[in-house]
């Protein structure tokens, strides 16, 4: 299987700036109500899982979500 994936080395700088960048972003943005988050998760595209995860770590996962929602 091939990849799409490229990586570039950043200076200590640009990862700073990017950081800061995200945390403003973060700011900035509202949450979601847990309506809002309920539709986007039902609009979303149902696909296969990646080979790598076990049923394992799909469950773990799943449970999280719902603890988070709750």
């Amino acid at each position: 299987m091939t990849s799409n994936y490229s990586i570039q080395a950043t200076s200590i700088e640009e990862r700073q700036e990017q950081k800061q960048s995200f945390d403003k972003f973060l700011q900035r943005s509202r949450k979601a109500s847990k309506e809002e988050i309920e539709i986007v998760l039902a609009e979303r595209e149902i696909v296969e899982p990646e080979s790598e995860l076990t049923p394992e770590i799909i469950a773990r996962v799943r449970q999280l979500i719902n603890n988070t929602a709750s």
